[in-house]
């Protein structure tokens, strides 16, 4: 194989180009602006850009992603969260679950005396701390940007210590946001109109307790400065997820109001207790993923 000199005469007629930097052509501006290239990279490559003019590549938008995601999607989209197939399958697993245990409890635990009313209990605590545990899972995928409900089988296994721990979180910062509201229950002994004024007013933390508290999973989610703080960075955005919260526990009244008059199965209902509780969890955790810059957590 020849290889061909430099300025040697090719078999066509033509030139090997010499191997000088004058050689090298020049870097036009569409080069530059499709390579991110700075304005005097042509100058490097040493050839004449005194013709070509200076081309301004906009900076990449980081959330360019997100603002778009947030544009297309509608007011309504968070209604169709637990509405794919993994959503479905978590709640048609725990209606079912449950059904199980009402149906133990019937038939098979008067058998079991005095061990059967035990061994429901523990049923029940262990289908009620699966759906805590769900519920936090979609606040937390929610909160990395997912818009459908994540199939548990990617989440983290948790021991029962794990899901004790959690239940036990939750509980104690909802204690931390109605306690005001108990001690006044508990000096009136009766739930007077300034009582229940202020477990409304204690019930608009509670949605931000509950997130730090899932998010956090220490110490750190019985902070009610980190609550109050969290709370002011992001108050507009705050004010729209408690109306929307507002609106879905309306819906979960409405549901209860019907399914004491309209005879149905109440596995249906129950289908429509989760359905809501997982878009209640979505809300959450779509609330930190907008503010995250604001509420600095480190997350």
């Amino acid at each position: 194989m020849h290889v061909p000199q430099p300025g040697e005469t090719l078999p066509g007629g033509g030139r090997e180009r010499p191997d000088g930097p004058e050689s090298i052509p020049a870097i036009s501006a569409r080069d530059r602006a499709l390579l991110d290239l700075p304005a005097g990279a042509s100058q490097a490559a040493g050839s004449a850009v005194g013709d070509v003019p200076n081309v301004e590549v906009p900076p990449a938008d980081e959330g360019a992603g997100e603002v778009s995601a947030e544009t297309t999607a509608g007011p309504a989209d968070a209604l169709l969260y637990p509405a794919n197939a993994d959503g479905l399958i978590q709640i048609g697993a725990i209606v079912l679950a449950r059904w199980a245990v009402g149906l133990f409890a019937r038939f098979l635990g008067p058998f079991l005396r005095p061990y059967g009313g035990i061994l429901v209990i523990a049923l029940k605590i262990m289908v009620v701390g699966y759906v805590v545990f769900y519920a936090g899972y979609c606040i937390f995928d929610s909160s990395r940007g997912g818009r459908r409900a994540p199939s548990a089988t990617l989440a983290p296994k948790l021991d029962r210590g794990d899901l004790l721990s959690q239940m036990l979180l939750l509980l104690a910062s909802t204690a931390i946001s109605f306690w005001p509201a108990a001690v006044c229950y508990g000096l009136t002994g009766q739930v007077s109109g300034w009582c229940a004024l202020l477990a409304a007013f204690c019930a608009f933390f509670w949605p931000m307790a509950l997130l730090v508290a899932t998010l956090f999973d220490g110490i750190d989610a019985l902070n009610p400065l980190l609550i109050v703080r969290s709370i002011a960075v992001t108050l507009p955005a705050y004010l729209l997820l408690v109306l929307k919260l507002s609106l879905l526990t309306a819906a979960v009244i409405i549901v209860r109001l019907v399914s004491m008059r309209v005879p149905a199965p109440a596995l249906l209902w129950n289908v429509g207790y989760l359905y809501l509780l997982f878009t209640a969890a979505h809300l959450l955790g779509r609330h930190y993923w907008r503010c995250r810059d604001r509420l600095g957590w480190g997350l």
